[in-house]
């Protein structure tokens, strides 16, 4: 389940609805600037934004992202939650790097 969810989240179309159903203008505005920055989508910039995060993830962030989609009726909306959190956190994603 974990991994369906996760490669889900990789994909443009799906990480861009995902973001969608945060409902969540500020996190919006702040992906749709910093996609805006690296000359690309929001999909494109949110899915390698999911890429670029769990690939180099601590175990502090994996736990954080599976507390968070425990018990939750909507697991990827969640973990996108707490990967763009981490993304927003950081000064430069840099989701055009390979």
């Amino acid at each position: 389940m974990l991994g369906m969810i996760l490669s889900k989240l990789a994909d443009p179309s799906q990480a861009e609805a995902a973001l969608a159903a945060l409902n969540d203008e500020t996190i919006l505005a702040q992906i749709k600037a910093r996609a805006e920055g690296e000359n690309t989508t929001v999909g494109e910039f949110t899915s390698r934004a999911v890429s670029r995060v769990l690939n180099q993830a601590s175990e502090e962030i994996w736990l954080d992202l599976l507390g968070k989609m425990a018990g939750t009726p909507e697991p990827g909306t969640a973990a996108l939650a707490v990967i763009l959190g981490h993304v927003l956190s950081s000064r430069s994603c840099n989701c055009n790097a390979t």
